[in-house]
């Protein structure tokens, strides 16, 4: 029998990839909460007020953590263009995102929202002219198999609220590959600072053509409760990440599809049909495909790196 020695190190990284995992969840279980919440207001306001009343706590809580952090001596870099265009992005993100929501079940939502790591995939491809191979190209068709399988377009195509959710996805994975330009001296908290400031003022921007409802503390509390698990969830995925192994951590992205069937039965008795179902473990697989073929690769150059190849 061979047996297997483990370093401290080797040890060190376990209990990371552990913690990150956890982290993880709790990252998907807070964006849940935060389209929970969405879906529950626009019910009762205008998109755009959503978008803005959020964003003011959203910025609120994320001013916050900067100064805690220090990083106010920083707020100049937040003034590059690339922040900026994140930020426009992802106010587009939003409004697709809740107008979406306003209309389709929590759990479709979320599993068309899940699509973007896998068209994300695609666009290195396309635009960035990375290698991908035959395989993880399989997994992209497989995952919009699932997606058609999720939305079911009938014959008189797919209706306005799937298109916003599809919208949201296929510019997320955009607004990523910004993201990735965006250099690493910029603080991730200034980025998002950037973006909750341009998207609330986007919002703003939207009360000039919907009338806006009266505020009642019910619904600041809810647009709150908004605001805290949106940045949460951000702040989390970033712990989630730190000192771990991406490829490990990162297939846990799609536990925000379980958790959204489960919202969406206990808020809303939403509970997808057998054809959803399918579709969104069609997307689930071909998530973790991709992922499973993106750590072999990088396991593959590291153990070339070592031998000096």
């Amino acid at each position: 029998m061979t047996t297997v020695a483990f370093t401290e190190a080797d040890l060190g990284r376990q209990r990371a990839n552990q913690r990150g995992i956890v982290l993880m969840i709790a990252a998907m279980a807070c964006f849940v909460v935060n389209d929970s919440v969405a879906k529950l207001a626009t019910a009762r306001m205008p998109v755009s007020e959503v978008i803005a009343i959020r964003g003011v706590f959203a910025t609120a809580f994320v001013l916050a953590l900067i100064l805690a952090s220090g990083l106010q001596r920083h707020f100049r870099l937040i003034w590059q263009w690339r922040v900026a265009a994140r930020g426009g992005m992802e106010s587009v993100v939003a409004f697709a995102s809740i107008l979406g929501l306003s209309h389709v079940s929590l759990g479709i939502a979320t599993a068309i929202g899940q699509i973007a790591p896998i068209l994300l995939l695609a666009f290195s491809a396309l635009l960035l002219k990375e290698k991908v191979d035959a395989r993880r190209w399989l997994a992209v068709f497989v995952c919009f198999a699932g997606v058609i399988l999720v939305a079911r377009p009938s014959t008189e195509g797919l209706n306005l609220y799937v298109l916003a959710t599809l919208a949201c996805a296929v510019l997320a994975a955009l607004r990523d590959l910004v993201t990735h330009r965006i250099g690493a001296s910029v603080p991730t908290l200034l980025v998002t600072l950037g973006t909750t400031t341009i998207v609330s003022l986007a919002g703003f921007a939207g009360s000039a053509v919907s009338e806006w409802q009266p505020l009642h503390l019910a619904d600041l509390s809810l647009l709150m409760l908004g605001g805290l698990s949106l940045v949460g969830g951000h702040a989390l995925v970033i712990a989630a990440y730190r000192g771990t192994d991406v490829s490990v951590v990162s297939p846990f992205r799609y536990s925000a599809i379980a958790l959204s069937v489960l919202a969406g039965l206990a808020v809303f008795g939403d509970l997808p049909d057998v054809w959803a179902g399918a579709g969104m473990i069609l997307i689930i697989l071909s998530g973790l495909y991709a992922a499973g073929r993106e750590m072999r690769r990088r396991r593959a150059i590291e153990a070339a790196l070592e031998k000096g190849v």
